[in-house]
């Protein structure tokens, strides 16, 4: 099951990420200032920079709701690069002694 979430994590928010690029550029480019940021963001935090597109294209601004969204897309990220080393420490731990 734990391999299965961490597919999920890893593929769902990337192909967000293009789906949505490739349906708004515009919206893309208008969030970053360089084309650097959103490739850093597809590689490392992918649910971070699909919902920071989103919420800054959105005329309200960053409020109390979205900043509360971004946090939780940030350790959804954290989660998902963190999984391997949870799913495997126990495995670790008895191979080490």
């Amino acid at each position: 099951m734990g391999c299965a979430t961490g597919i999920v994590g890893i593929l769902v928010p990337r192909i967000l990420i293009l789906y949505g690029w490739a349906t708004d550029p515009t919206a893309w480019s208008s969030a970053f200032s360089s084309q650097l940021w959103p490739i850093l963001g597809f590689v490392f935090l992918p649910w971070t920079t699909f919902f920071f597109v989103i919420f800054s294209n959105a005329s309200a601004g960053f409020d109390l709701f979205r900043l509360l969204i971004m946090a939780v897309a940030v350790m959804a990220d954290l989660g998902t690069w963190g999984i391997g080393g949870l799913a495997t420490r126990k495995q670790v731990s008895n191979y080490r002694s």
